[in-house]
């Protein structure tokens, strides 16, 4: 197998030479690859590093922890993990794939790394074997699958103990979202429409998910960011234990909604969708912390991307208990033609309404307005 090296932050990485990959649009297709490295993703991975940096000031500041990322393919985030973050004494990386195990290995000989421990294992076995049968305690659970995150969801709740972070990547967004309802309701357990308002619709369905596995094993879990962009999802969750408080997190948290003239609304009647999560999907201290620490991570590709992501969905989630909404579908059912966004927060503003642009559409936003005022500004305004 003939190999390429990429930078990608601090790393060097081996990676299948790419000359010979599949190209659709100019962007390379990674399942085409002899071993999956995915080039888009380097702005899931960027955001990664400044999250798990926020996490571990927070919650674990000067001890040292163990992270795995059990589903690694070339072994890059992992890698970066042990290069780009402080206090982690040792890093699990590891796939089910020979070549993929071989260019890990490859990898950590690339950077010289001593804390990183790489394994060819099935990762449910193995994430199982080291908490079971090793007792190895795991703080970062970090899980971004080719495929489904769903087969690892049971076992990750099971080896979290109370202030693991546990991070997941869910690329099925068509499920998760609801235009392949019936493959949500068979495996997500929830009754769904198709609808643009896919993005929040998935994030909430699979942290209702979550909850209720955690809920099985006496466990809660925190967002502390929650989003959906490209075409993943993507979640980070604070665990914590206590059979009394999982009870609290699904009566407080679990819900359902509708969705009327193009709006995404609460609803407590027989015409219901869900479950879904509808309690808070960001921290807001978490984010201001992402953004306080931000300038350290000025050497990443996606630098620019992240600051402006991070700042417009700090502002959104200070009214995250209102479900963002589409200024395209508000008018559309209206039929009426749609104003600029920008014209349209404003004008809520200035009738005393708060209103911020959302990260889940370039036409979202939310806003504390009744959907009366919404629907009737987009009238007004066509």
């Amino acid at each position: 197998m003939e190999l390429s090296v990429l930078r990608e932050g601090k790393a060097l990485i081996y990676v299948p030479d790419t000359r010979k990959a599949k190209i659709s649009e100019g962007i390379i297709e990674p399942s085409h690859l002899s071993v999956f490295y995915n080039p888009v993703m380097v702005f899931n991975r960027d955001l990664s590093i400044i999250a798990l940096n926020s996490f571990i000031n927070m919650y674990w500041p000067g001890k040292e922890l163990v992270a795995i990322d059990p589903l690694s393919a070339t072994g890059v985030r992992g890698i970066r993990y042990s290069l780009e973050l402080n206090n982690l004494s040792k890093v699990i990386i590891n796939d089910i794939d020979k070549n993929s195990y071989n260019i890990m290995v490859k990898n950590i000989e690339l950077n010289r790394l001593k804390n990183i421990e790489a394994y060819n294992r099935e990762a449910n076995a193995l994430m199982r074997s080291l908490k079971y049968e090793q007792g190895q305690p795991i703080n970062i659970i970090d899980l971004d699958p080719f495929g489904s995150v769903l087969p690892f969801i049971d076992t990750s709740i099971s080896i979290a103990s109370k202030g693991t972070l546990l991070a997941l990547t869910a690329t099925d967004l068509a499920v998760l979202g609801g235009s392949k309802y019936m493959a949500a309701k068979r495996k997500y357990r929830v009754n769904l429409i198709n609808t643009k308002h896919y993005r929040e619709i998935a994030i909430r369905v699979l942290l209702a998910f979550i909850a209720y596995v955690s809920a099985s094993y006496d466990k809660v879990i925190k967002p502390l960011m929650s989003y959906s962009v490209d075409h993943y999802a993507r979640v980070y969750l604070l665990i914590d234990r206590g059979a009394k408080r999982s009870e609290e997190m699904l009566n407080k948290n679990i819900g359902y909604f509708k969705y009327e003239n193009g709006l995404i609304m609460d609803c407590h009647d027989s015409n219901c969708l869900g479950p879904i999560w509808v309690g808070e999907i960001g921290d807001i201290k978490f984010i201001e912390e992402l953004l306080n620490k931000l300038s350290n991570f000025s050497y990443i590709e996606s630098f620019m991307r992240s600051e402006k992501f991070i700042k417009t969905y700090l502002d959104e989630m200070k009214i995250q208990q209102y479900f963002h909404q589409r200024l395209d579908t508000i008018c559309q059912n209206q039929k009426t033609n749609m104003p600029s966004l920008t014209k349209f927060i404003s004008s809520l503003e200035e009738i005393g309404y708060k209103s911020y642009k959302s990260t889940f559409s370039d036409v979202g936003f939310r806003s504390n307005a009744p959907h009366d005022v919404l629907i009737e500004l987009c009238r007004k305004l066509k």
